[in-house]
């Protein structure tokens, strides 16, 4: 039984919203997800500051991470708008 990575849940979610004529631009990673991310992709990420900017490690897409324990959402430009009049995005 094969895992799908994160990596690869955030390419078929792009790949479904493009069907849809969505333009993704960030993806919002919870708690969990955050660290699974981390351990998958290899590079040392801190939950705060610059590490939610490195924009290459998913499709390059902004890194959001949420206060949630298990959140892994792409999405775009108006629902990132949305989410940050109510929460700060570092």
């Amino acid at each position: 039984m094969s895992l799908t990575t994160i990596e690869t849940q955030v390419k078929e979610q792009i790949n479904a919203m493009q069907q849809q004529g969505l333009q993704a631009v960030g993806v919002m990673l919870g708690h969990e997800d955050w660290l699974v991310f981390s351990t998958e992709s290899k590079v040392a990420y801190t939950p705060f500051g610059s590490a939610r900017r490195y924009q290459p490690a998913l499709s390059g897409l902004l890194l959001v991470r949420v206060d949630e324990m298990y959140a892994m959402r792409v999405v775009t430009q108006a629902e990132l708008d949305l989410y940050a009049q109510s929460n700060q995005i570092l």
